[in-house]
């Protein structure tokens, strides 16, 4: 090993100043202190230099998703059992605490942890937790009352409006009822942001969102990269694969491909099926169905 002195090796007795007055013994000792310390020193500098960036550095990609809980008295839906149906209860509802929720799910996939949650961010957001995928990603995920569907929209409107970072990768997602279809929630759209281009890509997992939500996020800037063209029931596995893939830099089409995949495999349908419901199929798309 070769050791590097910060200053010249005649300046040592400023250090250790009886190093002059003492016998051998003492100047050895003195001086393996003033090495051992500065042995230390580069030591720690060459083993952060050479640890691999993804060990010293955070991930520089990142995706945003905003839940709306599922909720049986305020949502245009067919009612689901009462006790995944509570828009107030993240705990047990569908797309968060059930086992295909977001909460569920990404704590246990392969891969991925549970960075930490924390509750009642406020009125509307009850719950709000960080993941990781590897050292390649993180993703906050926002639990929304099932009753204030409008206002997570807006805010999933507002963030894809919002030019990405300079340094980050960034994606949002909304998951939930499509609560455009509500006449309602019409409403909110007066409020839906425009911003020129940024191509900030979105993903909107909600029944026929394609038609609903597409021509607002063009509208805002942002590129929605994975939305759907039929009913869907809008549950983790597909935000799992889509966020590997947006983690790798995979292309819209790669995307696709990955929701659908995903989906076949856990709805137990084809894989035609399966691109059907993303658009995925480079030959046709599918029907757009419309309740208006």
């Amino acid at each position: 090993m070769v050791i590097v002195f910060s200053q010249p090796i005649h300046n040592y007795s400023r250090a250790c100043p009886i190093i002059l007055k003492k016998s051998m013994p003492m100047k050895f000792n003195c001086l393996l202190k003033i090495i051992n310390r500065r042995s230390i020193y580069l030591f720690s500098t060459l083993l952060f230099t050479a640890l691999p960036a993804y060990v010293t550095a955070m991930p520089s990609t990142h995706i945003s998703v905003i839940v709306s809980l599922v909720d049986n008295e305020s949502q245009g839906i067919v009612p689901v059992p009462a006790k995944i149906g509570n828009g107030d209860d993240p705990h047990n509802n569908l797309y968060w605490g059930a086992a295909y929720g977001v909460k569920t799910f990404l704590s246990k996939a392969n891969g991925w942890r549970n960075l930490g949650c924390e509750k009642d961010i406020n009125d509307t957001i009850m719950e709000r937790c960080q993941f990781a995928w590897k050292d390649n990603l993180t993703v906050t995920a926002d639990a929304y009352r099932g009753s204030r569907i409008d206002q997570a929209m807006l805010d999933f409107m507002q963030q894809a409006a919002t030019p990405p970072n300079a340094t980050t990768r960034e994606m949002v997602v909304f998951i939930g009822h499509d609560g455009l279809m509500d006449e309602q929630n019409q409403p909110i759209i007066e409020h839906f942001p425009k911003h020129a281009g940024h191509d900030k890509q979105a993903v909107v997992l909600a029944c026929m969102s394609e038609e609903f939500f597409s021509e607002h996020l063009l509208a805002a800037g942002a590129k929605p990269v994975v939305t759907t063209y039929s009913f869907m029931a809008p549950e983790a596995y597909v935000l799992e694969a889509v966020a590997r893939g947006f983690a790798n830099q995979a292309s819209e089409a790669e995307l696709r491909s990955s929701a659908s995949a995903a989906y076949a495999k856990y709805q137990r349908i084809s894989a035609k099926a399966g691109k059907s419901v993303f658009g995925a199929n480079a030959h046709t798309k599918p029907l757009r169905l419309s309740l208006r």
